[in-house]
C-alpha cells in the first residue's frame, strides 16, 4: 500500500478519535449553557463545529478517491464533498442572522431545512451513479475499520 495513503487513513482516524463522543458531550453541554447565558457564543462554537464537519467530509472524500475505478465515480465523490460542504457552511449560516434579524433568521432556516429534507434523495441518487459505473465500492467506515477484503479489492 502506498505512504500518502496509509498517512490519510491515520489522519482520518485521528479525526474520527478527537470529534466522537467526548466532543460532542462537551459541545452539547456548552451548547446548553452557552444559550442560558451568553448565547452570541454560539456563532464560534458552530463555525468550529461546521469546521469540523468539512474536514470530516474532506478526509472521507481522500480516503474514498483512492478506490475510484472511473472518472464518474470521482466526480460523484466530489459532488458529495461540495454537498458536505454546503452542509456546514448553511449550518453556521442559519446561527449568524438568529440574533441580527429574526425575518433572515426563519429564510435562511427554511433554505437550510430544504436541503436537509433532500439530503436522502441526493444520497440516494448518487449511490445509483456510483453503482452503474463501479459495482463494489468501500464505504468510509470500512476502509478505516481496514477490513481485508477491503484492502485486498484495492490492492487488485
Amino acid at each position: 500500500m502506498n505512504r500518502p495513503f496509509e498517512l490519510t487513513v491515520t489522519h482520518a482516524k485521528q479525526f474520527e478519535r478527537f470529534f466522537g463522543w467526548p466532543v460532542l458531550v462537551i459541545f452539547l453541554i456548552s451548547f446548553i449553557v452557552m444559550l442560558r447565558t451568553q448565547a452570541m457564543w454560539v456563532i464560534p462554537v458552530m463555525l468550529v463545529v461546521a469546521m469540523g464537519m468539512a474536514y470530516k467530509g474532506y478526509m472521507e472524500y481522500r480516503v474514498i478517491r483512492h478506490f475510484a475505478e472511473h472518472r464518474a465515480v470521482a466526480r460523484v465523490l466530489r459532488y458529495r464533498l461540495i454537498d458536505c460542504w454546503i452542509d456546514a457552511v448553511s449550518l453556521f449560516a442559519l446561527f449568524i442572522p438568529m440574533y441580527v434579524n429574526e425575518d433572515a433568521f426563519i429564510l435562511i432556516g427554511g433554505i437550510v431545512a430544504l436541503w436537509g429534507l433532500t439530503k436522502s434523495y441526493r444520497e440516494k441518487k448518487w449511490k445509483e451513479r456510483i453503482l452503474g459505473h463501479q459495482s463494489r465500492l468501500p464505504t468510509y467506515e470500512d476502509v478505516l475499520e481496514r477490513r481485508e477484503d477491503v484492502w485486498n479489492y484495492h490492492q487488485k
